[in-house]
């Protein structure tokens, strides 16, 4: 069976449209666990502190790897 011209377009050079739905789909599950995660096992009675752990982590990982928050966002 063929795939669609727009799931083949550009295949053969990269990523196609459906690699790009794939992961969007992946990354989506993967952040809604770590979410979960997030609200039961940290501060579950008392969000702001949670939020505010959430933060911490997500920043102190960006740094731990070398990155830079202004590099990512430009």
């Amino acid at each position: 069976m063929a795939l669609p011209a727009i799931i083949r377009h550009d295949a053969e050079s990269g990523l196609s449209v459906m690699d790009g739905i794939i992961l969007f789909a992946a990354a989506s599950a993967l952040f809604r666990f770590s979410q979960d995660v997030q609200e039961q096992y940290l501060f579950p009675n008392d969000e702001k502190k949670s939020l505010r752990a959430s933060a911490f982590i997500g920043v102190a990982l960006l740094w731990w790897c070398g990155k830079d928050l202004k590099s990512i966002i430009e």
